[in-house]
């Protein structure tokens, strides 16, 4: 069993928003973030990435989340945030890679959505037996566990990301467009 209290549902409309420095630190979180987890700016700035991440997350799958948004432009993963109150919900992130003028890599924007209710069960039974894995055999042997995995289903990490949200690319990138909090602003007449 898990760590965390309850787990509450993220909003399919709305889109949480956090950058991360090249080492994996917060840089940015928006409204919406805060408003999920009780964290204040404050009290991230600069923290890892983990600090957010429940304690539920096999351990090689925090570690790892960060080398896949360092390796692409563009990826998809799962994870399992964790509120200030110690409750948890489960995030459907897609990360893209963002540069300098120089071409350096400045930082690496996270989009979290919810994920869907089918694919829960089905990440939260893996999460399950990767943990104990860990628990008794170590990161190493968990990692190994999850690659023979998804090498017995015939998958890469993305193709087990489509295939557990039973959708498509182009139909993740049109659900991670939806975000009711970055409607333009109708401006009214006057001064303010």
């Amino acid at each position: 069993m898990g760590t965390n209290k309850n787990c509450i549902q993220l909003d399919a409309t709305r889109k949480m928003k956090i950058k991360l420095d090249p080492n994996g630190n917060i840089l940015y979180i928006n409204h919406y973030f805060t408003e999920v987890t009780g964290f204040k700016a404050h009290e991230l700035i600069l923290q890892e990435f983990s600090k957010i991440l429940s304690e539920d997350m096999p351990a090689f799958a925090q570690n790892k989340i960060l080398d896949i948004a360092l390796e692409n432009d563009k990826n998809y993963f799962i994870i399992k945030g964790i509120t200030k109150d110690g409750n948890c919900y489960w995030g459907f992130v897609r990360s893209v890679q963002e540069y300098n003028e120089d071409n350096t890599l400045k930082d690496i924007l996270l989009e979290i959505k919810m994920l869907p209710l089918s694919a829960i069960d089905k990440v939260s039974n893996l999460y399950d037996i990767l943990r104990e894995i860990n628990n008794n055999a170590g990161m190493v042997a968990a990692e190994k566990y999850f690659d023979g995995y998804l090498e017995d289903r015939n998958l890469d990490l993305k193709s087990y990301i489509l295939a557990i949200t039973e959708t498509n690319e182009k139909k993740i990138d049109k659900y991670f467009a939806i975000d009711v909090d970055a409607q333009p602003v109708k401006k009214k007449k006057g001064w303010f």
